[in-house]
């Protein structure tokens, strides 16, 4: 969208400043417009598109990510989960990024974002995410965030734009366990130890466990929300880059959710904690054209009891039993094995490229992903008897992904999804997912 805004205005441009331009001097601004590739870079705790701003060489920057997907109707699936992408049909989610530089060391970066969801019911729903904030650029060693902006935690949080994850949707571990797309109003502080290390260090306002669900454990609770905070979360992240190719990153959450509520026990109210120590870990490997990576994540929740009381409430007398601790684990390996096809082949170069292809930047990559996970791995005693919702499931996907140019893929995987649980049978449906995505 962002190059053919470019190419109507030089077109443009080229038109008014004389009448009588030769065409094929339009000819020659157009080839050079299209000749222009996106130059993408990351800065920390923000993905492709959202850290354009960050390297732009203009004062401003627009840009976005769009992901459209499709899933055939699944049966024998529980909405009760809080699982969107286990009962969805066709989600449509696009979101535009406008970053302002304020001055050589403050920068503004905002998001708007809007999702359409059909579920296999029929139903439509839409929902509207709103980010902003303030980075401020002291030093190598020290920056800092201000305002609603992306927890540094885990690895698809921070690059969860389509073209920079395998699978169709993000994996079940960093969306349950790890909830990712979660953003929270704070402030950060970041920068490099040296040229091996890196770390970030977050204080933000947390979580709200009246709106927890037994089957995606906290992941409910993220609320975009401008408040006085009832309790500060820390969420703390050092990272390792001293061998070429390789990521070892460390992160946590850690911080109450009952935002100050109580609940009655044995006649007098009590304030809900409900704390939560949430650790993860990760490492990253690109060889060649291949790329693995492996993730574990352990989390603990204090005061189920409470908040199975306090869910009571908020869900008229249906409770939500949480899981005291929670882990999961995920392993992930994929290759491009593009080059191999093409072995022999010195026409790559020679072949032009376009708006939607690009032959130097093509891709073809095949990826498998294990993924392992338990919300309950504990639960209170008192709690033990009561129904419940649960995701504790092995995971298995098998996969493609075509990108047609660096910033535009196809994708398409098969989920084996084996429930263990001995609450409820659910999920237990394989599931083909397709879609397509794209950042500018």
């Amino acid at each position: 969208m962002c190059r053919t805004f470019i190419l109507l205005l030089s077109l443009f441009a080229a038109v008014n400043a004389s009448a009588q331009q030769p065409i094929d001097s339009l000819k020659s601004i157009v080839d050079s417009t299209l000749a222009e590739k996106p130059k993408f870079q990351q800065q920390p705790g923000l993905a492709l598109a959202a850290s354009k701003i960050f390297f732009s060489e203009k004062p401003w920057s627009i840009s976005g990510f769009g992901e459209f997907n499709y899933v055939p109707v699944q049966q024998n699936v529980s909405a009760d989960l809080g699982d969107l992408e286990l009962y969805y049909s066709g989600l449509y989610r696009y979101a535009t990024f406008f970053g302002y530089r304020l001055s050589d060391k403050f920068i503004w970066n905002s998001e708007f974002q809007i999702e359409f969801l059909h579920d296999r019911d029929g139903n439509s729903k839409h929902e509207i995410v709103l980010e902003a904030f303030v980075d401020y650029l002291f030093a190598d060693y020290l920056k800092a965030r201000l305002g609603f902006y992306p927890l540094t935690i885990g690895y698809v949080n921070n690059n969860d734009e389509p073209v920079m994850f395998y699978s169709v949707n993000r994996s079940e571990v960093e969306r349950l366990i790890t909830p990712s797309t979660w953003i929270e109003f704070g402030t950060m502080f970041y920068g490099n130890i040296s040229k091996d290390w890196s770390y970030a260090l977050g204080f933000s306002q947390g979580l709200n466990s009246r709106h927890f669900l037994g089957g995606s454990w906290i992941r409910q609770g993220r609320e975009i929300r401008l408040d006085v905070p009832k309790s500060i979360a820390v969420n703390p992240q050092i990272n390792y880059h001293g061998v070429s190719n390789l990521t070892l990153s460390a992160s946590g959450y850690y911080g109450n959710s009952g935002q100050g509520e109580k609940v009655a026990v044995n006649g007098q109210d009590e304030e809900i904690k409900g704390r939560i120590n949430l650790t993860t870990a990760y490492a990253k490997y690109d060889w060649r054209n291949f790329r693995l990576i492996a993730l574990g994540t352990y989390g603990t929740l204090g005061d189920t009891e409470k908040i199975y009381q306090q869910t009571e409430q908020e869900n008229a007398g249906s409770g939500q039993v949480l899981g005291r601790r929670t882990y999961g684990y995920l392993f992930e390996l994929g290759n491009d094995i593009l080059p191999y096809l093409r072995k022999g082949d010195s026409s790559t170069k020679q072949r032009k490229s376009s708006f939607l292809f690009d032959p130097e930047e093509m891709k073809l990559s095949l990826f498998g992903r294990y993924e392992r996970l338990n919300t309950h791995r504990g639960v209170q005693q008192s709690l033990m008897a009561l129904p419940r919702t649960e995701s504790n499931m092995r995971i298995t996907t098998l996969g493609v992904n075509f990108n047609t140019r660096e910033n535009i893929v196809l994708k398409a995987n098969y989920q084996y999804r084996k429930s263990l649980s001995m609450e409820n049978g659910k999920p237990v449906s394989n599931i083909v997912e397709t879609g397509l995505g794209f950042i500018f």
